[in-house]
């Protein structure tokens, strides 16, 4: 359903203060609730109080209004995104609070009846009146309630200071009850976090009323900041002149108010009192007192009551009816104040009314701050609306059109009205101007205050017309001024989706035929080279001399026989029939294509790191050929290799849809590049233009270097260990040579590494060995090997000796004996004993028992260790030697363990 202005207007912000709570109401929401729906309508309601907040008459209606939209902001958000259970949930909380409400109005009934059981129709009128309620709710029965009676307090009839009395409206766009919410609060809509006591409790402090101005001034600037800063000003101002005992009496002020106005209803006391203690978050010891004060005041007088009600909404045109349809005599005097005021404030509005209908044509705008002026003091002030809609605006001083590529662009300055938000409108017509906004096809500009519009929807190769009028937006049903009018124009679009290709020779064109162009005009430019060429040849519209006439279809072009390496400029001109069958040229697109040759494929590629720097590869092309002669070679990276052939041409596009530009700069005889982090297969390709050929291809891993690579030696076996790189591959080759052996190779995998704690290769004892340990990476189902590490293992002489144990318990001792084959000189000899389930493996793993400098051992020489093992000490007993040249031949390990004793060690 559309927004319906006229009808929200009449329901929603003519009958001012306060709003209805429903937010079906609020925002003219429809029936049936959808996502779009929802958003349209809160998009259509706030946009009609952005146009009616300069009206002053609206100005307090559309300040509570977007105050009260804070607290559903999110509501909306929600429902904007799909999700309208947020929203039903407030619906729903909404008429229970109605619901409420509606109880609490049959309360207030129950209670005025008395113990009569009887209610007369003027009560029952008041009661409707001051719960927003239809009358058929007003038939229900009432039953009496008994009230406890005691001394009321005195409570101050009118506002305790003048400084605040604009301060209810601040606080209803704050939806706030009264001063206390104020103090304890830091957003609309909240309460006082604790019972509010006016009576026992202390009176407000300076300290309490700067935390609150504070917290009230984080909130986002708008109009509940605004009022939230008007409430803090008169806080200080009754402060400063009558102390905390004046912030009391105003409190005392704002709380009585609400329930003088439920008694004026003849709600009971029982009402009252539930309307103070959850209505107005009073303590209960203090809502009995501030309801029994209420109770014991005199009636007011009617006449003086409705003065003053009417005075406080501004509506003084119905106050000053009021008081015409009353004899003098019957007066009060009580309401000669505020009569004396209604009458002088309406005069001086009329005054003000009657002045600017007196400038309605020589001073418009003087006119309508003058309307303002009345507005602000008499709301309801009668014809103000018809006076505003008379009021003339000021047409456009001046309008122009130009055409263009994409459209006709309309500009014009602004009108010297500056007062109601003026707004344009552009009106179009073609053969002849327009004579008023309902003459042509309307066109909205692209904000209200925007001084340009662009018609990208103009008829095309037609005289053109184009009016612009102006209104002031704050009165949307006021009057237009006249057209400010220009033109013809004639829009005639160039050809749309021009491109050039180049080829071997050839260019070629294509764009799309704009709607009414007859044909396309192609004129191959004069190069820029050529000494006979124009100097305004690339000027639009200006025809060239030097230029060559190509033939060109509705869509297109094709050149041959252009000599390669050349820039060739081509102006595209689109024409157009006119009425007395001439042709009509656009001054036309001038588009430049360079032809080339063909690219040439790289044959061969061979990739490898840089000498220089481990990090970066080279790609030649010397070794297995040149360079191409033809076209910028580029190297491309891919997960697999290419499913092109060496010598196809594609597109530059199609290459990057499936792998990845290097970035490389030139070198001698190459390029260099940083390899991907993962393996990849690279390919050369020759690019001229829009072709590339495909090259050779060769796979690439990025391997890391081995680090702390070690080579030892450990029974007859040698263990190479290294750090294994996080992010490299997952295996590694090991090489090695053993004396004048064989090569031997061996892969090893990672986990096969971390398994054996290194790698363990067969090197006899003694025996001088050559370590190279490579990474591996694979790339394309190939292996790619990263850079080596050389490890050596010296040879060193092997020295055999024997063990022998002799005598009884606990005087055994134990002799080494060394012998050797050729004459070694052994830097020193050690015998060390230790206990455990395993044999020492170093000279540090136990005690020492003997040793022995360094000695010569050859044949007929050998060298002897004895010491003697204390009974039941040691379980081993091991000798090892000082230096690395030496390397000693254990006896079997049963002659180790000092617990074995065989016959021949008896004696």
């Amino acid at each position: 359903m559309a927004f319906d202005e006229a009808r929200y207007l009449r329901e929603v912000l003519d009958p001012g203060l306060p709003v209805d709570e429903d937010l079906r109401h609020r925002y003219q929401l429809p029936a049936e609730l959808t996502a779009a729906g929802v958003d349209e309508a809160v998009r259509a309601a706030r946009a009609c109080w952005r146009r009616h907040r300069t009206r002053l008459k609206y100005l307090a209606v559309i300040e509570e209004l977007e105050a009260g939209h804070l607290p559903h902001q999110a509501v909306f958000e929600a429902a904007r995104g799909g999700d309208l259970a947020p929203l039903r949930a407030a619906v729903a909380e909404q008429g229970r609070r109605a619901a409420a409400a509606r109880d609490e109005l049959l309360a207030t009934l129950r209670e005025a009846a008395g113990g009569l059981g009887l209610i007369t129709p003027a009560t029952l009128a008041r009661a409707g009146a001051v719960h927003r309620v239809a009358p058929a709710l007003l038939d229900e029965a009432l039953t009496a309630l008994s009230v406890t009676v005691a001394a009321a307090d005195p409570l101050p009839r009118d506002l305790p200071h003048p400084a605040y009395a604009r301060c209810a409206r601040q606080l209803a766009v704050l939806r706030l009850r009264h001063l206390a919410d104020f103090l304890t609060a830091g957003a609309p809509g909240e309460r006082a976090d604790a019972p509010v006591r006016p009576f026992t409790g202390p009176a407000p402090t300076e300290r309490a009323l700067e935390a609150a101005a504070l917290r009230w001034g984080r909130q986002p600037h708008g109009a509940a900041h605004t009022a939230a800063q008007a409430v803090a000003a008169a806080a200080r101002k009754v402060l400063g002149d009558r102390g905390p005992e004046g912030l009391r009496a105003v409190l005392l002020h704002e709380l009585a108010e609400p329930l003088r106005a439920r008694r004026a209803a003849h709600a009971g006391a029982g009402t009252l009192l539930v309307h103070a203690e959850q209505g107005l978050s009073l303590a209960a010891p203090d809502a009995r007192r501030l309801v029994l004060a209420v109770l014991d005041e005199p009636e007011p007088d009617p006449v003086t009551a409705r003065l003053r009600a009417l005075v406080a909404d501004g509506l003084l045109a119905e106050a000053a009816a009021v008081l015409d349809r009353l004899p003098e005599q019957a007066l009060p005097p009580q309401a000669a104040a505020p009569a004396a005021h209604v009458r002088a404030t309406l005069a001086e509005a009329r005054r003000l009314g009657d002045l600017a209908s007196g400038r309605r044509v020589t001073d418009p705008d003087e006119a309508w701050a003058l309307l303002d002026r009345a507005e602000a003091l008499v709301r309801d002030l009668p014809r103000i609306d018809e006076v505003r809609r008379s009021l003339p605006v000021r047409p456009v001083p001046r309008v122009s059109a130009a055409a263009d590529r994409t459209g006709v662009l309309v500009q014009w300055e602004p009108t010297p009205s500056t007062a109601g938000w003026p707004e344009y409108v552009v009106v179009r017509r073609v053969d002849r101007a327009p004579r008023s906004v309902a003459d042509g096809t309307v066109l909205e500009p692209p904000a209200p205050g925007a001084t340009s519009l662009l018609d990208t929807g103009a008829p095309v190769n037609a005289a053109v017309h184009y009016g612009v009028a102006v209104r002031r937006s704050a009165e949307p049903h006021g009057l237009y001024s006249p057209l400010a009018v220009c033109g013809p124009v004639c829009h005639r679009p160039e050809v749309g989706s021009a491109r050039l290709e180049a080829d071997d020779g050839v260019v070629s064109g294509s764009w799309r035929l704009p709607a009414g162009a007859e044909a396309v005009r192609v004129t191959r430019l004069a190069g820029p080279d050529d000494p006979d060429r124009s100097e305004d040849a690339d000027r639009p519209g200006t025809p060239d001399p030097q230029g060559v006439p190509v033939a060109a279809r509705a869509d297109g072009f094709t050149d041959r026989g252009l000599p390669n390496g050349r820039p060739h400029g081509y102006r595209v001109q689109a024409l157009y029939r006119e009425d007395d069958g001439s042709v009509t040229a656009t001054g036309g697109l001038v588009l430049s294509a360079v032809p080339l040759a063909p690219p040439q494929p790289v044959t061969a590629l061979v990739v490898a790191p840089a000498a220089d720097d481990p990090g970066l590869f080279e790609a030649r092309f010397e070794e297995a050929g040149p360079e191409p002669a033809r076209g910028e070679v580029r190297l491309y990276a891919f997960d697999a290799r290419p499913p092109w052939p060496v010598g196809q041409l594609l597109r530059p596009a199609a290459l990057t849809a499936r792998g990845t530009r290097l970035t490389a700069r030139p070198v001698a005889g190459g390029l260099r590049f940083r390899p991907p982090r993962r393996g990849a297969v690279v390919v050369a390709v020759t690019v001229a233009g829009e072709r590339a050929a495909i090259g050779a291809s060769a796979p690439v891993v990025a391997v890391p270097e081995l680090r702390n690579a070690a080579v030892t030696r450990s029974a007859g076996e040698a263990v190479v260990t290294f750090d294994w790189p996080p992010d490299g591959p997952g295996e590694a080759e090991v090489r090695w040579r053993v004396a004048d052996g064989p090569l031997q190779r061996r892969t090893v995998t990672r986990l096969g590494y971390l398994h054996r704690d290194g790698v363990r290769l067969p090197v006899p004892h003694g025996a001088a060995a050559e370590v190279d340990v490579c990474p591996v990476g694979r790339a394309d189902g190939l292996r790619a090997s990263g850079p080596p590490v050389r490890l050596v293992l010296p040879a060193r002489i092997e020295v055999p000796y024997t063990l022998t144990r002799r005598g009884l318990p606990g005087r055994r001792s134990v002799r080494a004996v060394f012998r050797c084959a050729t004459e070694v000189l052994v830097p020193g000899l050690v015998l060390v004993g230790s206990t455990g389930p395993t044999w020492p493996l170093a000279a540090g793993d136990g005690a020492t028992l003997a040793e022995l400098g360094a000695v010569r051992i050859g044949p007929g020489r050998p060298a002897v260790l004895t010491a003697r093992l204390p009974r039941g000490r040691f379980s081993w007993v091991r000798c090892f030697t000082l230096g690395e040249e030496v390397v000693l031949v254990d006896p079997p390990v049963r002659r180790l363990r000092t617990g074995a004793r065989r016959a021949e060690d008896r004696s």
